[in-house]
């Protein structure tokens, strides 16, 4: 379709030189062999010209940045400066061969100056036209893209809530505070503390694409908080990071997800606790490791968690989960940009 339209646009380009030029004016209905030869010549190197603009602006375009004037002005320069000397070639060609291949008379050629001339500006006209079209073209692509990275996190963000306000984690949460108000009240108090600081969090950073190491570690406190004292001591999360906390970004609940994961996975009692070992491997990424002891009776899984939790981080981060799992262990690395 494409070769089509180059090709109509280069017929009307010869048309619209035969009309306005003096020596073609009056034989506008006269076509002889030089006439066609000229056609076809015309037709040719415009056709050759398009091709060789268009394949070197899209091969260039992926070295230069287009989404800025200096791009485009670097783009375009380059693009004029490899015409410039096919132009002169193919002007040379037709002024002072095709009259003789031909035998037709010299004036259906012009003038050597003439013909590059007009050589020239069709020239910068296919560059014109092919950069804009691939300006708007990759201007649509970005908004497409930005759109659809926007609908994925929206969708990643109300998967994330709606995971972390689990009614059965509620239920658990209430049953537990039940028997905290009647046995130890001021435990009980701490724990209605804790979930009120756990939710506010949640609430709080739904919006967000990512937060600070030392905001998702506060959360985890509390999360860590309402499962020792619904488990009391068969599960142990042990917190090994080193890294600045308050310059680390990551997905918000990415960590407490991982921990999560684990306690769903594996069984555990007080006297066989379950360890979780959260630490990190430099500034590359943190860990979130555990024991493997898999629940006897336990559905297969979906891991919707995970896949939730890497999609997030791919949008935020450009980075997926990595995870590791063997007969002993189960890892995953949550890479850091």
């Amino acid at each position: 379709m494409k070769y089509w339209y180059r090709f109509t646009i280069a017929i009307f380009v010869f048309m619209f030189f035969k009309l306005t030029r003096d020596d073609f004016r009056g034989e506008v209905l006269h076509w002889d062999t030089g006439t066609w030869i000229s056609l076809a010549y015309t037709v040719i190197v415009i056709l050759a010209l398009w091709e060789i603009v268009a394949r070197y602006i899209y091969a260039t375009s992926n070295k230069t940045s287009i989404n800025s004037n200096k791009g485009l002005y670097i783009l375009s320069t380059k693009a004029t400066l490899l015409m410039l000397p096919l132009v002169f070639l193919f002007a040379y060609i037709y002024d002072n061969i095709l009259q003789y291949i031909s035998c037709c008379p010299e004036h259906y050629y012009g003038s050597f100056l003439i013909n590059t001339a007009q050589g020239f500006v069709i020239a910068l006209l296919i560059i014109a036209y092919e950069i804009i079209n691939l300006y708007v073209r990759n201007a649509i692509k970005n908004a497409r893209e930005k759109e659809q990275i926007q609908k994925e996190l929206a969708a990643a963000k109300l998967e994330s809530l709606k995971n972390q306000v689990n009614p059965h984690f509620l239920f658990n949460s209430f049953s537990v505070l039940t028997s905290l108000v009647e046995e130890e009240p001021k435990a009980a108090v701490k724990f209605i503390s804790k979930l009120s600081d756990m939710y506010r969090y949640i609430l709080e950073n739904d919006e967000k694409t990512v937060v600070t190491l030392s905001e998702e570690l506060t959360f985890i406190d509390s999360y860590i908080f309402l499962l020792s004292m619904r488990h009391r001591s068969a599960i142990h999360v042990h917190n090994n990071l080193d890294l600045p906390a308050e310059k680390i970004m990551i997905p918000p609940m990415s960590i407490q997800v991982l921990i999560e994961n684990a306690v769903k996975h594996n069984s555990f009692s007080i006297e066989e606790p379950l360890h979780i070992v959260i630490k990190n491997d430099g500034d590359h990424a943190i860990i979130v490791e555990n024991e493997k002891r898999k629940k006897e009776h336990l559905t297969h899984s979906t891991q919707i968690g995970l896949k939730n939790l890497s999609k997030r981080l791919m949008l935020s981060a450009g980075k997926a989960l990595e995870i590791l799992d063997n007969e002993q262990t189960f890892q995953v690395r949550l890479p850091l940009s």
